[in-house]
């Protein structure tokens, strides 16, 4: 009988101790609003990517909350390319301003994207966010090609320089799926 106590007793500990109150409070970190699968394809692809030596046709962007990516983009031969990696955001103070972006007014978000796969290579850039449209604007930072500059969220969407010159074409305009 003593043994059967114990064992209860024992047992009754684990149930009460193993059983505690629910939190009620629920996660409050806000979700980046770049995650989700985003579309840039047709007259949104810019000339940059459409000519050699990418010729884009369309572009697939997954950014997970995991801060994970995974971009497919497709050529004109539709000869696919995957390109993986991870990425880092930090807003800005500055705002989308031209008028030709479906973001324009958007708070500009600057992001790093370190790509694993298919060759390691650091792309600096900045993106926008309105509703289901995205104005993103990237270029490879490392190894640096000479003479190309990043673009900022000072000088806004096609800030990319090619020889100290802006030049607007590397302006990818995407649609949230």
């Amino acid at each position: 009988m003593k043994r059967f106590f114990l064992l209860s007793a024992f047992v009754a500990t684990l149930f009460f101790t193993g059983c505690k109150e629910e939190d009620s409070t629920t996660n409050t970190t806000p979700t980046d609003p770049i995650v989700g699968t985003w579309i840039c394809q047709g007259t949104n692809v810019p000339y940059g990517l459409k000519v050699a030596p990418f010729k884009a046709v369309k572009i697939v962007a997954t950014f997970n909350a995991n801060k994970s990516y995974t971009v497919v983009q497709t050529d004109s031969s539709n000869t696919t390319t995957t390109f993986t990696g991870t990425y880092a955001t930090t807003e800005s103070t500055n705002t989308d301003t031209l008028s030709t972006n479906a973001t324009k007014g958007a708070k500009i978000i600057n992001i790093v994207a370190t790509q694993a796969t298919p060759t390691a290579v650091t792309s600096t850039g900045i993106y926008a966010i309105s509703g289901t449209n995205m104005s993103y604007e990237i270029i490879q930072t490392t190894p640096a090609i000479t003479g190309v500059g990043a673009p900022t969220a000072a000088g806004g969407f096609g800030s990319t320089t090619i020889g100290g010159v802006k030049y607007p074409i590397y302006i990818q305009k995407y649609v949230k799926q």
